[in-house]
């Protein structure tokens, strides 16, 4: 009550001084603005007031303070934040900006990857993972796959020639679905699903879905989905830098800049290098990579009905790496992709219309120096591909529905590696889910029907349940079915490698790969500070295709062509631990994983079974800020080929017990100095693949120049 008399008192009465400048509101990890926020102000005891004033943030964060607030205190809060307590003066002195810490286990968190809308994650069935804008600055990692690569249950592995991709609890590659802001990343046509090269710069969180999401996405999201989200545009005008320097040779510089009014935009520019090629280990000097990224979007709201976005990005990658022979290798990929969608309230649900396209280009060459020459022997792979989707969005009682269909033409050029220069092919899908509530529990059903031009039709169901037994405990359980049509490459590839011996051949005799899926689990939190996550998964993948040694050309090369050859099963637990107190917050994560081939019994190849990790954040003021973590992968089998011809353990690939560390120091209110360590005691196991070293970097951050509202 005495809250509500300070607001209503505070908006009559704490008038700004004449020419006082607006205070901030803000998130402390994030930097973005907190609306709503409570700001209490509390005359100091010398001063005979019989209460204080109050304001509340606007939509910007913003509010204005009275003139006498510096004499007094205040006290700041808002849902979902730790309350903070601060003098006047020591107010005045940060210009009025007051940072506020994130309570991470009392926001909800609100998550878009699982379903045509937005959904609490507390009513979503399948396993859910979000890193927040806190934990991927505590990473400091470069790219996207160095992020995820911490994260227990995860694995990141090489894609030759260069290149890195993730395994989600022991299926990845082509298996996993990489989305930018919901849209599919490019390179996937032709399986260049290159995570190193997706940047972090702008990205506001990422959600990883662990587990088919057939039933929405369809093909390749049979392992599960990664979802890089960017930053919504701001309003008013504000500009923003990056950059940062370490070990190999890493540079990164970043600008962004959002604003506008009616009209909102937003746009991030990025580069990065590194003396070193995602996905090789390579010694010093022997190889680079430069990256460039643009990032941008428009936003409309026409009314109180309709609401219109529009983007484009743009990618342009360089890498360089020895091939022998004195030679090196050039990949020059580029890419760019555009996108216009548009959501209004049609009847009692919500409307969304939207189109999608995208191309991109792979170049490989080889020469002897610092640059490729131009060629005509040397033929860019091409892929295009174009997207259109209509959804509607209704509650009717119970139930949430979602309903859609989604058309798109793909096709990919490659003169000298397919079998024809130029393969295409067109889809159509109809989805729906439904999450209906029975009692306190929520029941989701889903179900997406595609037809292909190449492989035909399939069907992929799932079903899902959220059983809160008390406000503290709830279970979740799903059950999902997942799929993976053949690739372009699996289909009608031909390519041959004289100087390696072998030929590869696509096969059109090839099924889609099928999988079951179930997970179960339980989320406890026994109070506001901390959070117990328990869970137990079982996938079966059938029909999975590998390249297989098929015979020899009459030239005497080996023969190899994808086969529908193995059946898989992976199985395993995860358990976490979310607790925070006023002085910071620690994560625990622990994953055992059992992942082998059904037909043989062997362990699957550089699957570990453990990875665990442990991460802490303290924040020592507002201006010091530590983050320390230490991340497990227990040992894992490399597989080869026996002179049989079979697959048998040859090597193994040592555990990894790494630990990091970053520091932040903010020495005002728009700059943030960072200096960060990953593997400190240089921890260099054998058998790894990607390079395992000790680095260094150096950042500086600074936020709102030129700030405008």
């Amino acid at each position: 009550m005495r809250r509500l008399t300070l607001l209503c008192v505070g908006v009559l009465l704490a008038h700004p001084a004449s020419g006082q400048d607006p205070g901030l509101v803000f998130d402390a990890e994030s930097g973005e603005p907190v609306p709503g926020a409570a700001v209490e102000w509390i005359p100091g005891e010398e001063e005979d007031l019989p209460l204080g004033s109050a304001l509340l943030t606007d939509a910007d964060g913003r509010f204005r303070p009275a003139a006498g607030w510096r004499s007094g205190s205040l006290t700041v809060s808002a849902l979902g934040y730790r309350t903070r307590s601060i003098t006047g003066i020591e107010a005045d002195g940060l210009g009025w900006r007051i940072s506020l810490e994130p309570e991470p286990v009392l926001l909800e968190e609100i998550v878009v990857t699982v379903g045509a809308r937005a959904r609490a994650r507390s009513e979503v069935a399948v396993p859910v993972r979000t890193l927040a804008t806190g934990e991927i600055k505590a990473a400091g990692a470069p790219s996207v796959d160095r992020l995820l690569a911490k994260l227990p249950g995860l694995e990141s592995f090489s894609t030759p020639p260069t290149g890195t991709g993730i395994r989600i609890r022991g299926i990845g590659g082509a298996r996993v679905l990489v989305l930018i802001d919901g849209r599919p990343a490019p390179g996937a046509l032709i399986e260049k699903r290159d995570l190193g090269r997706l940047t972090l710069a702008g990205v506001e969180r990422v959600e990883l879905v662990k587990g088919p999401l057939s039933s929405l996405y369809g093909s390749d999201a049979l392992g599960g989905v990664v979802n890089v989200i960017s930053r919504d545009p701001d309003p008013g005008f504000r500009v923003g830098a990056r950059a940062l320097t370490g070990t190999t040779g890493r540079r990164e510089a970043e600008v962004t800049t959002s604003g506008g009014g009616s009209i909102r935009y937003r746009a991030i520019g990025s580069v990065r290098a590194e003396d070193e090629v995602p996905g090789l280990a390579l010694a010093p000097g022997e190889g680079f990579a430069r990256v460039w990224d643009l990032r941008s979007e428009l936003r409309y709201r026409a009314g109180e009905i309709w609401d219109f976005r529009a983007g484009l990005d743009l990618l342009r990658e360089r890498q360089r790496w020895p091939v022998g022979g004195g030679f090196s290798g050039f990949n020059d990929n580029m890419g760019s992709s555009g996108w216009v969608e548009a959501r209004g309230a049609v009847g009692r649900g919500e409307l969304t219309l939207a189109s999608f396209t995208q191309g991109y280009e792979h170049l490989y060459r080889s020469a002897r120096g610092d640059l490729p020459l131009a060629s005509s022997d040397a033929e860019p792979q091409r892929e295009r591909e174009t997207r259109m989707t209509v959804s509607y969005s209704v509650a009717l009682g119970d139930h949430e529905i979602d309903i859609g269909i989604e058309g798109s033409r793909r096709t990919i050029e490659s003169p000298d590696k397919l079998v024809k220069e130029r393969v295409g092919d067109g889809q159509t899908a109809l989805f729906a889910q439904d999450a209906w509530r029975v009692g306190n529990a929520t029941v989701t059903g889903g179900a997406r029907l595609g037809w292909n031009s190449r492989w035909g039709s399939n069907l992929s169901p799932s079903l899902g349940l959220v059983l809160p037994a008390d406000e503290n405990l709830r279970f979740r359980a799903s059950w999902a079915r997942g799929f993976r049509a053949p690739s372009f490459k699996e289909l009608t590839w031909q390519f041959v490698n004289l100087a390696g011996g072998y030929v590869l051949r696509g096969s059109s005799d090839l099924r889609p790969e099928r999988s079951w899926n179930f997970s179960g689990g339980a989320e406890w939190q026994p109070n506001s500070g901390v959070r117990i996550e328990s869970e137990l998964f079982w996938n079966q993948v059938d029909d999975l295709v590998e390249n297989s040694f098929v015979g020899n050309a009459a030239s005497g090369l080996l023969i190899y062509s994808p086969v529908n050859i193995s059946e898989v099963t992976t199985r395993g637990a995860e358990v976490n631990l979310l607790a925070h107190s006023r002085i910071g917050l620690f994560r625990a994560g622990y994953a055992y994983l059992d992942a082998r081939s059904r037909s043989s019994g062997r362990p699957l190849d550089r699957r570990p079974s453990h990875s665990a990790r442990l991460q802490g954040t303290w924040v020592i003021d507002p201006s010091v800020r530590i983050d320390a973590t230490g991340h497990l992968t227990g040992d894992a089998p490399v597989l080869g080929l026996s002179s049989e011809g079979s697959s048998e353990r040859i090597a193994t690939q040592e555990r990894l017990t790494a630990f990091d560390l970053r520091i932040s120091l903010t020495p005002g209110p728009n700059l943030e100095l960072s200096f960060g360590v990953d593997n400190l005691f240089d921890a260099r196991p054998e058998g790894w693949l990607v390079p395992v070293e000790r680095r260094f970097r150096v950042g500086l951050e600074a936020r709102e120049l030129f700030a405008r509202r």
